[in-house]
């Protein structure tokens, strides 16, 4: 993105206090369209703390008095300080952590996403709280996120316990809010400080890439489209029995339980293993699905801090604090053995998490045609969906074409035809987005290999439009202005804006091999997810999807997501449920 194209001057950029001017100032007067609805989030969780901290900004109120002097003149001072700040706030992180107690603070950390999950009547018996802090509101003095609280949870795993010592000796108080509040604020010095000490001008991009990617799953919840979709995608064929074969349940099963324990675990931050006898199947079926869920609290701490390892060994440089990888997303629940084995899912939305998109690790540990065969229902799904929205769509799976066998190739995953003519082409890319691609300093670099799937995607619809134009493909009739969408399983493209010219870049280099490809061809894709695709269809009809297509590939609307577009482009909006059929994947749906 064109930095001249925010509104700023050149003496501003060339400041040395270029970070307490992008974070405010620059994202004040002009955010960019895909931080729109969620710069409020990024300034009230990730600018310097020690300055007026909930200050919250938008497009709309361009009129609001700044506050760029208050953060330009704690930025003086930090730049100069930051080393010995960032000591001083790491200390006390430590010394919180050390002092705590395991099983405590896991309550704690439990109440407080309670608290703040409409959840109010569970929290207070556990832990003490002024009326305020009970908020489902991004914004707020007292609200506490729950990305912070995933970080909260991988460093209490990775801190070693303090040992008490004759005198006094002060445990961490694990029954206020207040107490969490405070270990929070010192989370957040310790964020802005590491950024601050690397952030320069040229990667503020990546940085708001690598935000969107701790933040955005967290604002978006579960669904019934992420049961139906994985149970799909990874719940059949060999994949299914694969599944099986190694843990002694069905994924149906798997996913069924999973939702029950995410509802108790709603409620109560320690369980027991629920009786399942209601549900007329036999009690080793909970047993499997909370093995597969949870790990013993002991070898949590050796297997969050091995991840860690791992992620440094990868990305070749120290890990800062916000980007963490979290044991919590393969391992939903800490075991507590004693008299009694109870559970806790100190955040419960990742239990859902690993039930579905964890399914991916649990197939992958199987042969590489697992994931052949998991890809190509990807591919099969997305026909359904389309046709499942929008009736008077066909979604067609293209066959292979060419003057001869020697030279056929395969035309796009998805052919969407309207009448009479092919109106959209989708490529589907089921390239899981890793850790490193997701958190790494340089993202286009740590995820080359997926950044290269994206990249064919893109060139595989020029061809396919080149091949068009010169009447190689005949099958259909192919409308001029139809569009072309790169459509991935997960997450890759939010706030993406050098992984996008990456791709682009990338594909522009693919097709000069085949100099057949013109500028005509090359014409500007559509990058979504299928959970933007999913809610996109779910707020518009068909002409009006067509017509938010057509914005997204304008000037204007570049780098907006499609949800985000759809409500901001002008067309009717409508409210739709999902249309597929649960039950036919996961027969218990109808039960519940």
């Amino acid at each position: 993105m064109n930095i001249d194209r925010l509104g700023l001057s050149p003496c501003f950029l060339r400041a040395r206090f270029w970070h307490a001017i992008l974070h405010v100032n620059l994202l004040r007067k002009a955010p960019p369209a895909a931080y729109s609805g969620f710069v409020s989030t990024v300034l009230t969780s990730t600018v310097v703390p020690s300055a007026p901290r909930f200050v919250h900004y938008s497009q709309d109120n361009d009129g609001a008095p700044s506050k760029l002097g208050d953060y330009f003149w704690y930025s003086l001072g930090m730049l100069g300080t930051h080393h010995y700040k960032l000591k001083i706030y790491k200390g006390r992180y430590r010394t919180w952590l050390e002092r705590a107690n395991d099983l405590d603070c896991l309550t704690l950390i439990w109440a407080v996403q309670a608290l703040q999950s409409s959840h109010e009547k569970f929290a207070r018996k556990f832990i003490t709280y002024p009326k305020e802090a009970v908020t489902e509101k991004m914004i707020g003095e007292f609200a506490i996120y729950k990305w912070e609280l995933e970080t909260i949870v991988t460093s209490l795993l990775t801190t070693p316990k303090d040992r008490p010592r004759l005198g006094k000796y002060r445990y961490t108080n694990l029954t206020q809010f207040s107490s969490l509040s405070s270990l929070v604020h010192y989370l957040r010095d310790i964020e802005n400080i590491e950024y601050a000490k690397t952030g320069t001008a040229d990667n503020i991009w990546e940085e708001m890439y690598r935000i969107g990617q701790r933040q955005f799953s967290w604002q978006r919840g579960y669904n019934c489209e992420q049961l139906y979709r994985y149970a799909y995608v990874y719940g059949q064929g060999e994949c299914a029995e694969f599944f099986e074969e190694q843990n002694g349940l069905s994924v149906s099963i798997f996913l069924w339980l999973s939702l029950a324990l995410f509802a108790l675990t709603m409620e109560k931050p320690w369980i027991i293993a629920p009786d399942v006898s209601i549900l007329k199947m036999g009690q080793d079926n909970m047993e499997k699905t909370l093995a597969l869920h949870s790990i013993e609290l002991t070898d949590a701490r050796s297997k969050a801090k091995a991840l860690i390892d791992d992620a440094v060994t990868k990305l070749r440089a120290p890990l800062r604090t916000a980007y963490m990888p979290s044991l919590l997303r393969q391992r939903s629940m800490l075991k507590n053995t004693g008299r009694v084995t109870t559970y806790c899912a100190p955040l419960p939305p990742l239990v859902m998490n690993r039930a579905t998109a964890g399914l991916y690790y649990d197939i992958k540990q199987g042969p590489d045609r697992l994931l052949t065969e998991a890809n190509t229902r990807f591919e099969e799904y997305i026909r359904k969906l389309v046709e499942a929205y929008h009736p008077r769509f066909a979604a067609l799976k293209g066959e292979p074409y060419g003057s001869s066998k020697a030279t056929e190739v395969d035309p796009p995953d998805c052919l969407v035809k309207d009448g009479e003519e092919i109106t959209i082409a989708v490529e589907c890319k089921a390239t899981k987005l890793t850790f490193e691609g997701q958190f790494a300093e340089n993202p286009t670099i740590a995820a080359k290999q997926g950044l290269e799937q994206l990249a064919k995607g893109i060139f595989q619809l020029w061809r396919f439009f080149s091949h068009v134009r010169r009447g190689i493909y005949t099958t259909h009739t192919v409308s001029p202005t139809a569009h072309g969408i790169v459509l991935t399983m997960d997450s890759w493209m939010q706030m993406a804006t050098k992984l996008r010219e990456g791709a682009l870049e990338r594909a522009k280099e693919l097709a000069a091999a085949d100099p057949e490809i013109k500028d005509e061809d090359r014409r500007m894709v559509v990058f979504a997810s299928v959970q933007e695709l999913n809610d996109t269809f779910a707020q518009t009809e068909t002409d009006n999807f067509m017509t938010v297509l057509g914005h997204a590939v304008s000037e204007k609307y570049r780098g907006y997501g499609l949800p985000k577009l759809a409500r901001e482009c002008g067309v009717q909006l409508v409210r739709k449920g999902f249309p597929l059929n649960v039950a036919e994947i996961l027969p218990w749906w109808e039960q519940i």
